[in-house]
């Protein structure tokens, strides 16, 4: 009803959910950039749910190729993260959250290659 032709992005749009691209983007900036800004603005634009990105960067997580004691503690920051936004925790701190860890993961990628 909401588009005339059913196509992948139109039913991303109409339920609400991240588009697969938008999460590559997202995990992109978060694993490369110095300041992921860019997150809050997409987030923003977007109209996408903090949580809703929270779940869908933790399943992309699995297919990037790192080291699993990365992956691990990676993971496990993203499930407090979204522990605490489903008891309604402020979506800002908890972007912040999720910056940091991201951040922190890019550290101990850094090391590894080192």
């Amino acid at each position: 009803m909401a588009s005339q032709k059913i196509t992948e992005e139109a039913v991303y749009l109409c339920t609400g959910n991240p588009l697969p691209k938008d999460i590559e983007q997202i995990s992109y900036w978060l694993l490369n950039e110095s300041f992921a800004e860019r997150v809050s603005e997409t987030k923003t634009r977007k109209g996408l749910a903090l949580i809703d990105i929270v779940r869908e960067v933790t399943m992309f997580v699995f297919k990037i190729k790192m080291p699993s004691d990365v992956r691990v503690q990676l993971i496990n920051d993203l499930a407090d993260i979204k522990y605490r936004l489903s008891f309604g925790c402020n979506d800002k701190l908890q972007l912040g959250s999720l910056i940091a860890i991201f951040t922190k993961a890019r550290s101990a990628l850094v090391a590894v290659v080192k």
